[in-house]
């Protein structure tokens, strides 16, 4: 998991969220068999076995890899094999039969801009149109086939143009519902889901640790240079801590001036050297973009996962290793010991 697969799909990778994807999936599986199953039959009886049998052939991938995608949760051939018999099928229908089957090249482009990856469907979709032209042009008039290309082209570019705008829309409410609006850190909400999966992959033996970090004297910044100030000041220290972490370094916001980041798949040795280098080049950092303000500090505490354990209780951990900074005098890092901690406590795993 990193930064830019957090957040979900990327625009170009379809139009449908997961949940949404299995439905239309399902949705097409149903409506091709209802389709492509009795045109296979009809063109076996009147003698085009060649196009009957790339229908089969298309009809049979396509049943493999929604199974696969609905079943087994992952691609078995991949969404290729069957776009591109569908191709050779639409091509080869209005080859045979002329008029008659450009009508259901209109839905085919459509589909394909809803369903596949925006390069893919520009590509396969020109394909369509230059081929499907080239093959109605002997069974009508030039100009009736000019006028079908036209429109099959206007068609797919507003298609192209509608969903485009849906697909951006989607990122954006895709964005502000992970991510904290002020700091464009990630909310609480996805800091439980990814701790959760982090402690999963705990019980793999997969080493996780996560940094709890509080800005120091905070109170007193937005006290004597304003709100506005100090807005500044946590904007600039989620800049600071992302441009000095990993790619797969997770900030999430947990409110006001304090924050975790999570180390995924990181054992703790590793995890301690680089939040020493974010916490002194957040300082560093702060000195350029905040001149006015006298030196700002963070305390950390930083907790590693251990099996078994709620994820609740290892934010605790890392939140009271935070405490500890505070107490030994702030611009610091202390790390969780967990048998202490729970021999204070008192708490059963």
């Amino acid at each position: 998991m990193d930064k830019l697969r957090f957040t979900g799909k990327a625009l170009d990778e379809g139009l449908f969220d997961l949940y949404s994807r299995k439905r239309v999936l399902s949705f097409i599986l149903v409506v091709s068999l209802l389709t492509f199953l009795p045109l296979i039959i009809k063109n076996y009886l009147v003698g085009e076995s060649l196009l009957a049998s790339f229908l089969l052939a298309f009809e049979l991938s396509l049943i493999i890899e929604i199974y696969g995608v609905l079943r087994l949760k992952h691609k078995i051939i991949g969404y290729q094999s069957p776009l591109f018999l569908l191709v050779i099928c639409i091509v080869l229908s209005v080859h045979i039969f002329g008029t008659l089957a450009t009508y259901w090249v209109f839905p085919i482009v459509t589909a394909i801009v809803l369903l596949v990856p925006k390069r893919m469907a520009i590509g396969v979709n020109s394909v369509i149109i230059i081929a499907t032209t080239i093959a109605a042009l002997p069974h009508q008039p030039v100009m009736v086939t000019l006028r079908f290309s036209l429109a099959l082209m206007i068609c797919t570019a507003i298609t192209q143009c509608v969903i485009e705008a849906v697909r951006k829309l989607q990122g954006n409410l895709s964005y502000l519902s992970t991510r904290d609006s002020l700091t464009g850190a990630f909310n609480r909400h996805q800091m439980e889901i990814s701790l959760q999966a982090a402690s999963q992959r705990t019980l793999a033996g997969a080493g996780t640790c996560i940094a709890v970090i509080d800005i120091d004297y905070f109170k007193a910044v937005n006290d004597q240079h304003g709100h506005d100030v100090g807005d500044k000041v946590i904007k600039s220290v989620v800049e600071l801590v992302n441009v000095n972490s990993r790619q797969t370094d997770l900030l999430f916001r947990l409110g006001g001036d304090e924050f975790l980041l999570l180390f995924d798949n990181t054992q703790l040795e590793h995890a301690l050297n680089i939040t020493q280098n974010i916490r002194q080049q957040v300082v560093i950092g702060l000195a350029e973009k905040c001149p006015n303000i006298q030196s700002v500090t963070l305390s950390i505490g930083l907790a590693e996962s251990i099996e078994n354990e709620d994820s609740e209780y290892w934010v605790k951990r890392a939140d009271t290793a935070l405490y500890m900074a505070k107490q030994a005098g702030r611009d610091q890092i202390k790390v969780s010991d967990p048998a202490e901690f729970y021999a204070n406590k008192v708490v059963r795993l």
